[in-house]
């Protein structure tokens, strides 16, 4: 008899510490998977009542912005998005006509393919930026007829972003459909203007909780300036 109370005993224990085990492994966290658009279209990831609001401006066609999303973004969604304790809110500052391009294209998708869909390009930035020789002649009249559709497809099709894009799981035509969307033209636009004058002159640049930063580089700066 002893030996069989002993043996549900250490059954018992093992049960008990598996389950503990089990109850301590690593969970997804839902404010990784939540993206909200702001009234102003831009992307948002994380708990909506975070006490920290951090908003990114960025530029896809900088380099410090690829390298920030690529070392830095990582660790600071690990930290402060995952946990709650800190939303992510990206704000477009166009700098140039392949930059505008490269924001269009981050919205095709929907809000779910955002995040993925900036990363992608931002991993993939030495690239395509790297063929923005290989803009014809033709495509450039495009921009100085203010044909914007014209030159962000010709762009789009003569540097190569077709197959990036395609490894989204994004096609050719779905992609230059994004491309003629005057809603989402507006919107980043807007949204630049908008950074312009609210004082942004480079990007990264960091909104925290309504206060423009113009030092931050990492993670850990960010982390000195939130509450």
């Amino acid at each position: 008899m002893w030996r069989l109370k002993n043996y549900f005993g250490v059954l018992f224990v093992g049960t008990a510490a598996l389950s503990a085990t089990l109850s301590a492994s690593p969970v997804p966290s839902k404010w990784l998977s939540t993206v909200t658009v702001s009234d102003k279209g831009a992307h948002i990831v994380g708990n909506p009542a975070a006490p920290n609001k951090v908003v990114e401006y960025l530029s896809y066609t900088c380099g410090h912005c690829a390298e920030f999303e690529m070392k830095e973004a990582p660790a600071f969604k690990t930290q402060f998005v995952a946990t709650g304790k800190a939303s992510l809110e990206i704000r477009n500052l166009v700098l140039n006509p392949v930059d505008l391009t490269a924001a269009m294209l981050a919205r095709c998708g929907g809000k779910a393919k955002f995040f993925g869909n900036q990363r992608h390009l931002l991993a993939t930035q030495a690239t395509w930026l790297g063929n923005a020789k290989n803009i014809s002649a033709a495509t450039q009249e495009k921009l100085k007829a203010q044909d914007y559709t014209g030159f962000m497809v010709g762009t789009f099709n003569e540097i190569g972003l077709a197959p990036i894009m395609q490894q989204r799981g994004i096609t050719p035509v779905q992609a230059k459909t994004c491309l003629a969307d005057k809603a989402a033209l507006k919107t980043i636009i807007d949204m630049t203007e908008a950074g312009s004058a609210l004082g942004v002159r480079g990007t990264p640049s960091f909104l925290v909780n309504g206060v423009l930063q113009d030092h931050i580089h990492n993670t850990a700066e960010l982390k000195a300036v939130m509450k």
